[in-house]
C-alpha cells in the first residue's frame, strides 16, 4: 500500500490542515498564532497552573512554554506569579485581556471548525481517536518513552505517568 493511503499518514495530514485552518483564522481575526493561543486556551481550561503543567498538557517542552508564556505576559494576556506552595515555581493564569481574547477567538474558531466537521460522525471519530491514542501510548511505553497521564476526560493527557 502507498504511504499516503495509511490511516496514520491521513491523520498527520488532517492534523496539519486543522492546525493551518486554526492558525489562519486566529492570525487574520485576532492577531495571534495557534501555538500561543493553545497556551491561553489550556490556561483557561486548567485554571492557574505551573509552566510544567501547561507544558505537559500541550505535550511541548518546558523551554517552549517558557518562551510562549513570556511573550504572552508581555502582551498582557497572561499573569505570572510565584506559586505560594513552591517558591521556585510560577503560577500562570489568564488576565482579563487574555480571557476576552480566548472567548472572542474561540467563538469564531468554533464556527470555522463546525464547517470542518460537517459530515463527520464526531462520536465515532472520538472513539476511534481514543483507541488510536491508547495504541500509540502502548507503543511509546514499549519503546521506553514516557507515557502521559489522562487529564479528566478520555483522550486528554496532562502529565507524566
Amino acid at each position: 500500500m502507498e504511504i499516503t493511503q495509511y490511516a496514520s499518514f491521513k491523520l498527520h495530514q488532517a492534523t496539519a490542515l486543522l492546525d493551518r485552518v486554526a492558525d489562519n483564522y486566529l492570525r487574520t481575526h485576532h492577531g495571534i498564532r495557534y501555538a500561543p493561543f493553545l497556551v491561553l486556551l489550556i490556561s483557561k481550561v486548567v485554571g492557574p497552573a505551573t509552566q510544567q503543567r501547561l507544558a505537559t498538557a500541550l505535550d511541548v517542552s518546558r523551554a517552549s512554554i517558557t518562551q510562549r508564556v513570556s511573550a504572552l505576559k508581555q502582551q498582557g494576556l497572561l499573569s505570572v506569579v510565584t506559586d505560594p506552595e513552591d517558591s521556585r515555581a510560577h503560577l500562570i493564569s489568564l488576565t482579563e485581556a487574555g480571557e476576552r481574547l480566548v472567548a472572542a477567538a474561540w467563538e469564531g474558531l468554533d464556527r470555522d471548525l463546525a464547517d470542518v466537521e460537517k459530515g463527520i460522525d464526531e462520536r465515532l471519530l472520538a472513539e476511534q481517536l481514543d483507541r488510536l491514542i491508547g495504541n500509540l501510548l502502548k507503543v511509546l511505553e514499549a519503546q521506553g518513552g514516557v507515557q502521559p497521564v489522562k487529564a479528566g476526560r478520555k483522550g486528554a493527557y496532562d502529565g507524566p505517568a
